[in-house]
């Protein structure tokens, strides 16, 4: 991966620490409340079928949603935009945690706030995406999406271990009750922060099928976004697909249950963390992240095709955080490139087609890889995606050094 020579540091800049802080606060709560309806879901029904349906509704509407609020995101206020959609979010959380404060919480309740939190996850998403070009200057931008996905991914690891603290001391509504606080910080962060978006006039007045056929047509048009999409859309529904398993692996693979399950959990998103580490040294172009992605993939494939060999679970272990940190390596990689090079009138169309395939494909790949993995081995289906992923790779690989002499065309 390609290394720059450290230039200002990036935290010197006000807008962004404070939509740093920010963000880091409402991740933390968006991870408490994902285990802890895991949690709650499973309490109430005993049925993996409930619990993996709730936990699929947070990302599913987004494959279908996501382009039609991407279309928005171009035209809205983005400050008025994230506190609205903000408010609303915590407002589910707030609702939720009565009912479970009340004992009133159901099944079909839980399938419509968890639906709700989908809609709204794919309204914010683009939203969320375009503001970090708005609110950096541009030579820091590569360095922003970077950060921004370091404090995901450390969410992603430290969150869930405080929601298991917090139910087991306290209980699921006290959870949802932290989540519903988190918000409130970014909140606040919005109506401080500077934002500089650009907004076409004439957008407004655009029909919104018309504005989403012309972002498809300029993603399509252009050879990198292009690729960076299908890339991304391949290695969410097969590699992070396959991740979403691993509840299946820890115990049919390695007998190792609650625990194992724990350990390789905190292994994917440790390298999660070390990669975010590593791309935030990569050379601020969209061509160096081209192919961090590309490399990436390939890590991510041959990590889940050792795994189809692996007998020691701490091998396994380590594999998993190397598929944690090509994978990262793919979303934080394919996104950067993209908030590189696409034109600031059609970013957020651009962004939640990038979200669809990235979030959408989880969601997918999960449901697929999960019927395979019911008819056949567990290492067999991710020794087969870790080989298809492989391949993909290489192909890319082989793509972008073949349009490594070309000039990419680079967002003003």
């Amino acid at each position: 991966m390609t290394a720059h020579a450290p230039g200002p540091s990036i935290f010197r800049n006000r807008n962004f620490v404070l939509f740093l802080t920010g963000q880091a606060i409402s991740t933390q709560g968006l991870w408490i409340e994902k285990i802890a309806m895991s949690w709650l879901a499973w309490s109430l029904t005993g049925s993996a079928f409930w619990t993996g349906l709730i936990a699929a509704l947070h990302f599913a509407p987004v494959f279908v949603l996501g382009p039609i609020f991407g279309v928005l995101a171009d035209r809205v206020d983005l400050r008025r935009a994230a506190i609205f959609l903000n408010f609303l979010m915590a407002c589910t959380s707030f609702f939720l945690m009565a009912l479970s404060f009340g004992g009133h919480v159901t099944v079909g309740a839980m399938v419509a706030i968890a639906t709700c939190n989908g809609i709204l996850g794919s309204a914010t998403t683009p939203v969320r995406l375009s503001l970090v070009p708005a609110i950096v200057p541009r030579e820091y931008m590569s360095r922003a999406v970077t950060y921004a996905a370091m404090n995901f991914n450390l969410s992603r690891l430290v969150g869930p271990a405080i929601g298991g603290v917090v139910i087991a001391w306290f209980d699921v509504g006290t959870a949802f009750l932290l989540n519903a606080l988190s918000y409130l910080p970014f909140i606040v962060v919005m109506m401080l922060v500077d934002i500089n978006a650009v907004r076409s006039p004439e957008m407004r007045q655009r029909r919104i099928w018309s504005a989403l056929i012309d972002g498809a047509r300029y993603a399509i048009a252009n050879p990198m976004i292009r690729a960076m999409l299908l890339l991304s859309c391949v290695i969410a529904i097969i590699g992070r697909g396959m991740l979403e398993l691993m509840p299946v692996f820890a115990e049919a693979a390695y007998d190792s249950g609650v625990t194992g399950l724990g350990i390789l959990s905190s292994a994917g998103g440790l390298g999660a963390v070390i990669s975010t580490f590593v791309l935030s040294r990569t050379k601020s172009d969209p061509q160096s992240f081209q192919r961090v992605a590309a490399i990436g993939a390939f890590l991510s494939g041959a990590a889940l095709l050792a795994l189809c060999f692996c007998p020691w679970f701490e091998l396994a272990a380590f594999l998993v955080a190397l598929a944690g940190f090509g994978l990262t390596a793919v979303g934080v990689g394919s996104q950067t490139a993209l908030q590189l090079t696409v034109d600031n009138t059609l970013r957020g169309r651009v962004m939640s087609f990038w979200s669809a395939t990235s979030f959408g494909g989880v969601a997918l790949g999960g449901t697929v890889l999960g019927a395979i993995s019911q008819w056949t081995d567990i290492r067999i289906t991710a020794g087969g995606a870790g080989l298809l992923i492989m391949l993909v790779a290489l192909l890319a690989i082989w793509r972008f050094g073949r349009a490594g002499s070309q000039e990419m065309p680079v967002a003003e």
